[in-house]
Order: structure tokens, then sequence, then C-alpha cells
């Protein structure tokens, strides 16, 4: 708004430079002729359109640098949030690949601590066999026992039957004695192999016994250990997996915070680049109603100047037509008062004899006189057509004065007229 009050201000005082130009050139009795005017004031209007230009781009390029430096910041805001996202991610893989090493780890602690009760199983069973073969020697330690009772019994019923009974049913007796001891021996033989090997099965069982024992107890402490060197690993994982939960999520959040200040960013540069639009079509309905005031405006004082210069033609030729007239009243004054005297001089010459008469003796006496005047003094006629011609002469100049100082007044009257309706128009 001020750069075109600015250019009107501009415009009103080249106008005026312009008319009292041309109103100093009437006033030298120069006649103005328009031509081209239309055109130099045109070119009055060139500095303030180029500084609206100038506005206009100014805005237009304020309006890209904030765009761009909002595409910017919302850039990097979004790639720092991608790339604590990137470190986060990072860190919960690497939290993964601990959480898996640590399951590993424990399975092959479990797989350890497997093997282990695999041991104990076979112990057991060991010793399940051990009991088994246990109880077979004292089955036969105890057969012995029963065949040993029944060899005794025999014998007795052998030494009896020998009393009582005859040679022959002593002989029968004798044979299944021999039998039954044979068969006793037989027992006692296997009774003291199972003996052996139930001893010898018992001592294997105690060895193994005792050495699935210390396995059991080596495999337990060494588990227990393993189990708690990978608790503690495990945990340890887990507590790195949950910071890394963490940081995931709270790069999850900055992304997101970023996300929406970078959508918030988008918003405001798609709000500054609306704005900036609506101030560029603004400058521009600005510069267009401006252009089209200033043609206006231009047009007004091109007409108002061809006025001006019209009424200044006028005005001189009127100027010089007056003069002219006053010259020529000036030239019949003249020839009318040489004609007057012509008329006298030839009724002076119709008398002048009877004058001469008279007035000889009145021009003797005053010869010297009217000698010592005619050389020192104009003639009544001379003084008379001088005068006349100076007062024409003063008249024309009067004339001339008053026409341009009336001219000027003109043409200071137009000016304010076009400034006046240059300032309506706006």
């Amino acid at each position: 708004m001020a750069m075109m009050m600015t250019g009107r201000v501009l415009l009103v005082c080249a106008l005026c430079v312009l008319w009292c130009g041309t109103s100093g050139a009437a006033a030298d009795g120069d006649v103005v002729v328009s031509g081209g005017d239309d055109n130099s004031l045109k070119e009055l209007f060139i500095p303030v359109a180029r500084l609206q230009e100038r506005e206009e781009k100014r805005a237009a390029g304020a309006a890209e640098t904030a765009v761009a430096k909002a595409t910017a910041e919302a850039a990097a805001k979004a790639k720092a949030a991608a790339t604590e996202t990137a470190t986060a991610a990072t860190a919960a893989a690497e939290a993964a690949a601990k959480a898996k090493t640590s399951a590993e780890t424990a399975e092959t602690a479990a797989t350890k601590v497997t093997g282990v009760a695999e041991a104990e199983a076979k112990a057991a069973a060991a010793s399940e066999a051990a009991k088994a073969a246990a109880k077979k020697a004292t089955a036969a330690a105890e057969a012995a026992t029963k065949a040993k009772a029944a060899a005794e019994k025999a014998a007795e019923e052998a030494a009896t039957a020998a009393a009582a009974e005859t040679v022959t049913a002593t002989a029968a007796a004798a044979a299944e004695a021999a039998t039954a001891a044979a068969a006793t021996q037989e027992a006692a033989t296997e009774a003291a192999e199972a003996a052996k090997a139930a001893a010898a099965a018992k001592g294997a069982a105690e060895e193994a016994k005792e050495a699935a024992k210390k396995a059991a107890e080596e495999a337990k402490a060494k588990a227990k250990e393993a189990a708690e060197a990978e608790a503690e690993k495990a945990a340890a994982a887990t507590q790195e997996a949950a910071k890394a939960t963490a940081a995931a999520e709270a790069a999850a959040a900055a992304a997101a915070v970023a996300a929406a200040e970078a959508a918030k960013a988008t918003e405001a540069a798609k709000a500054e680049a609306k704005k900036a639009a609506a101030a560029t079509q603004e400058a521009a309905k600005a510069t267009a109603a401006a252009k089209e005031e200033a043609e206006k405006a231009a047009e007004t004082a091109a007409e108002a100047a061809e006025a001006a210069e019209e009424a200044a033609a006028a005005e001189s030729l009127r100027g010089t037509t007056v003069g002219e007239e006053a010259k020529t009243a000036t030239h019949d004054q003249d020839n009318s008062v040489e004609h007057h005297s012509e008329e006298k001089q030839e009724l002076l010459q119709e008398h002048e004899p009877e004058r001469q008469e008279k007035e000889q003796h009145e021009k003797q006496q005053h010869q010297q006189r009217e000698h010592s005047a005619g050389n020192g003094e104009e003639s009544p006629k001379e003084k008379t057509a001088n005068g006349t011609n100076a007062t024409a002469i003063k008249d024309d100049s009067d004339g001339s004065t008053a026409v341009s100082h009336t001219t000027s007044f003109l043409l200071l009257l137009l000016v304010a007229c076009a400034a006046a309706a240059a300032v309506v128009a706006a």
C-alpha cells in the first residue's frame, strides 16, 4: 500500500514537473505540440511496476524458502527417527540373538541333565539287577539249606532203614541216599556258585551304585552350575531383551512423534504454501489493479496533457492574434496620423503665400530659435509617432505576459485536476 502511494506521489510530482516545463515553454511564446507524451507518461510507471514485481518475486522466494525449510526439517526429523528406529531394531536383533544363544545353552544343559538322568536310570537298573541276583542267591542258599536238611533226613532214614529192613532195602536206601547226596552235592555246588555270583553281583551293584551316585552328584553339581550360569545368562538376556524391547518401543514412540511432527510440518508447509499462493494471487491482483489504475491515470494524464497542450496552443495562438491585431491597430493609427498631417500640409501650402508674408518677419525674428529647435528637438509629428509605437509595443508585451500567466494558471489547474482524478480513482 505504501509503495502504491509512493508511486502515485511520484506520478503527481512528475506530472507537475512536466506541466511546469510545458507552461515555461508556453510562457516563452513556443507552441507545444503533442507527440509521444503518452509513452513518456506510461514510462513513469515502469519503476512502480518493477518494484511490485520485485516484491512479488521476494514473496514467492520467501514462500518457497519456507516450504523448502519446513520440508528439510521434516525430512531431517524423519531421518533421525528412522535412524533411531534402525538402532533400536539392531539392538532388538542383538538381544534376540543373545536370547537364542541362551536358549541353545539351556537346551545343551537340559541335554546334559537328561544324560545324567539316563545314567541314573542305568544305575538304578543295575541296582535292580543286583537286587534280583541277590534274591536269586538267597533263593539258591535257601534251596541248598533245604537240600542239606533233606540229605540229613535221608541219612537218618537210611540209618533207620538199615537197622530195620533187610540188606536189599538197605542197598536201595543207600542208592537213594547216594542219589540224594549227589543231588544235594549238585545243589550245594549250584548254591555256592549262586552265592558267589550273588556276592559278585552285589559288589558290582554296590560299585555301580557308588559310581552312579558319584556320577549323579557330579552331574547334578555340573547341571546345577550350568543351570545357574544359564539362568543368569538367560536372566541377563531377558533383561537385555526387555531393554531392547523398551528401546524399540521408545524408538517406535519417537518415530511416531517424529512422524506426527513431520505430518505437522508438512501441513504447516502446505499452509505456508497456500498462504504464499494466496499472497501471490493477491499481489498479482493488486499488481493488475495497480497497472489498470496506472494505465487509467496515464490515459487521464495524457488526455489532460493533450487538453492542456491544446489549450496552451490556443492561448498562444490567441496571444499571437491579439499581438497582430494590436500591431495592425497601431499601424492604422500611424497611417491616420500621417494622412492627417498630409492634409494639414496641403492646407498650409494653399495658404502659404498669404501666410508667408505675415510670418516672414516672425520667421526672421525666430529663425535662430527655430533652427536650434529643429536641430536639438524632435518635431511634434515624430513625437506622436514614436509615442504611438511605444504604446503599441508595450501593449503587445503586456498582452504576451498576460497570455503567458493565463496559460500557466490553466496548466496548473489542469495538473491539480488530473492529480485529484488519480487519487479519486485509486
